[in-house]
């Protein structure tokens, strides 16, 4: 085909076309043969259009780059099939706080993707701000993390401050913003410069606050930016129990923070949520790519722990949903438990608790924090989430859960989860109906054990480890 094509040309140049035409063929050779060699070097060019995704391309005129961080795929036609990831190469996970030691769902969930994304085989480096709440230890981290040049800091004072509502006051930037402003100017432009020495196929902002204080960091190249949201922030300012007195700042900061958050969602070139329901809510605000991708966990399963049912509550006080919930669950729910059980028993833990915190209240023992919440975890049987209030996933229900723990929610505490999951849980939210469930695992205790297994199989299908792998990848090459 190509002789019949080239045959006029040939006739006209004579000498020329034939020196040409030689050239042509001995080109196409050569780079047949080198084709058979760059198969092993995951790096491809063939004439045509850049295509960066798994695709169907012809391997003619294939040169192998050396030091391209990401396999691209140029098409003249559909001649050979051939596997080609869109990230490959060095990823930068910017996190508001450590993902170890993981002291809450948020540490959990962070460290969750940073070790989906190196199971992905991708070299993830990892920026994190350090705060009195969330301080760094860099031995706390893993290899390969537990290095200066693979993991940094940004420390700041996120302290509260009354001080602090003046800028709120005359700033249009919502206060869970401002209180993430007060670091180092020195210390971000060396942040800045070790970013710039490095070349980032993609960028992963963990939480709105990552995106938000570094948003103007200077990459070298063009990488994919991806912001992955715990939550829709907004929605967690909107609690029940708000004194008079505050509704008018915390309204204004409500509205700042949902104009704040799709301003940063239309920033980014996609966005990553934990929850369907989020990922809906994101969809409808901005015209970006929007992926699904819960949070899997590797916890196993515990022996079911002998002796009466012992509920469990695991938390920290300093958030106000899980405040405002364990408030509800003592005043409202408790005291009807007691009636019918009066032998059952409550064990809170979590960091913050304020001094005689349920103090007096009969069956309720306060262990506060905890070192390591799994051991906690495993010594009770029910887990109860209370929460009113919030949006996103709940990880301490996706652990008890695959622990084979039973757990009883309310409504806006099992959000997140699809409904293969939610089938097995208990969940109410009115006082009395969420009382009677807990009085009815007293009475049913030795149906718990099952009840568990079925519900860790359920959310086993839906935060395994493998499966989460899988579908990362398929987004990664998307």
């Amino acid at each position: 085909m190509v002789f019949f094509i080239g045959a006029p040309a040939i006739y006209q140049l004579k000498g020329i076309g034939i020196a040409l035409f030689c050239a042509f063929l001995f080109l196409l050779v050569l780079c047949f043969l080198l084709s058979k060699v760059a198969k092993n070097t995951g790096v491809w060019i063939v004439l045509g259009d850049v295509v960066e995704q798994p695709c169907v391309a012809a391997h003619w005129f294939v040169f192998d780059l050396k030091g391209i961080n990401r396999k691209s795929v140029v098409s003249i036609g559909n001649l050979f099939a051939m596997d080609a990831s869109a990230v490959k190469g060095r990823v930068l996970l910017l996190c508001s706080k450590p993902p170890f030691p993981s002291l809450d769902g948020g540490c959990k969930a962070t460290a969750s993707m940073l070790q989906l994304l190196s199971d992905c085989g991708l070299e993830v480096d990892v920026l994190t701000f350090s705060t009195y709440k969330h301080p760094f230890d860099l031995g706390a981290f893993p290899a390969p993390w537990n290095t200066a040049e693979r993991c940094w800091e940004l420390p700041m004072d996120t302290r509260p401050r009354v001080l602090d509502v003046v800028p709120f006051l005359f700033s249009k930037a919502p206060y869970q913003v401002l209180r993430f402003t007060r670091f180092a100017k020195r210390e971000f432009k060396q942040i800045q410069q070790r970013v710039r020495e490095n070349t980032y196929s993609l960028v992963v902002w963990d939480s709105l606050y990552s995106r938000s204080i570094c948003g103007e960091l200077e990459f070298t190249g063009s990488p994919k930016q991806v912001l992955r949201i715990h939550n829709v922030e907004h929605r967690i300012q909107r609690f029940s129990k708000v004194p008079a007195v505050l509704n008018f700042l915390f309204q204004r900061e409500t509205d700042r923070l949902a104009r704040f958050e799709v301003m940063h969602w239309g920033q980014v070139d996609e966005i990553w949520a934990m929850t369907e329901a989020d990922a809906q809510e994101v969809a409808v605000a901005v015209s970006k790519p929007v992926r699904t991708l819960p949070v899997p966990l590797k916890t196993a399963l515990q022996e079911w722990p002998q002796g009466p049912v012992r509920f469990f509550h695991l938390g920290a006080m300093d958030w106000l949903p899980n405040r405002e919930g364990l408030d509800w669950l003592l005043e409202q729910v408790w005291p009807m438990v007691l009636m019918d059980c009066p032998q059952a028993e409550l064990h809170l833990a979590g960091r913050s608790f304020p001094a005689g915190y349920a103090e007096g209240i009969r069956g309720v023992v306060v262990h506060g924090e905890v070192e390591d919440a799994e051991a906690f975890s495993a010594q009770h049987h029910v887990l109860v989430v209370p929460v009113r209030s919030g949006s996103g996933l709940r990880i301490k229900t996706v652990e008890a859960a695959l622990q084979g723990r039973m757990v009883v929610s309310t409504k806006v505490g099992a959000e997140g989860l699809p409904e293969s999951v939610r089938m097995y849980l208990l969940e109410e939210s009115h006082p009395q109906l969420f009382a009677k469930v807990m009085i009815q695992c007293c009475r049913r205790a030795d149906e718990l054990k099952g009840m568990g297994e079925q519900l860790r199989a359920a959310m086993f299908a839906f935060a395994g480890w493998e499966s989460a792998r899988i579908n990362l990848q398929k987004v990664l090459q998307s």
